[in-house]
């Protein structure tokens, strides 16, 4: 039996490592406290995961990718639990992990350009936080 590598299946995973990472590397950057809940190790992982569920999906012939949702629709509200228990509000960390594993399904889909499309748009929506919340209190002048 030979052994062989399918490289777009690495190169996926590459994507998937670093358009987490990016939204990890934000969030890390966020962090409010000495408490990182979701940062960046946990969103390349999470993207990587996106990439798995669906690989393995169309290879076995199984819906995984529901299942995938499931699970990371799960984690995202047992991460929305967990920053309300050390009293931190809002739910922002939640849905953007739910949307990086939803990007590692379109890399493995073959939907690149689009999900490194959504990482740029959700880091930006991330990162001007403060702007985007300060025009919401001038709106409302």
């Amino acid at each position: 039996m030979e052994a062989f590598i399918d490289l777009n299946f690495v190169i996926h995973v590459l994507l998937a490592i670093g358009m987490g990472g990016l939204i990890g590397l934000e969030r890390e950057h966020k962090k409010k406290g000495p408490k990182v809940i979701a940062g960046v190790r946990t969103f390349p992982l999470t993207s990587m995961s996106g990439v798995l569920f669906s690989f393995l999906s169309a290879s076995l012939g199984l819906h995984l990718i529901e299942v995938g949702v499931v699970i990371f629709g799960g984690f995202a509200v047992l991460l929305a639990y967990l920053k309300y228990e050390i009293h931190t509000i809002g739910i922002t960390t939640s849905v953007a992990l739910f949307v990086t594993f939803i990007l590692g399904v379109f890399i493995q889909q073959g939907y690149v350009v689009e999900a490194g499309f959504i990482t740029v748009v959700v880091t930006a929506l991330l990162l001007t936080k403060e702007r985007l919340h300060s025009l919401a209190r001038d709106l409302g002048k």
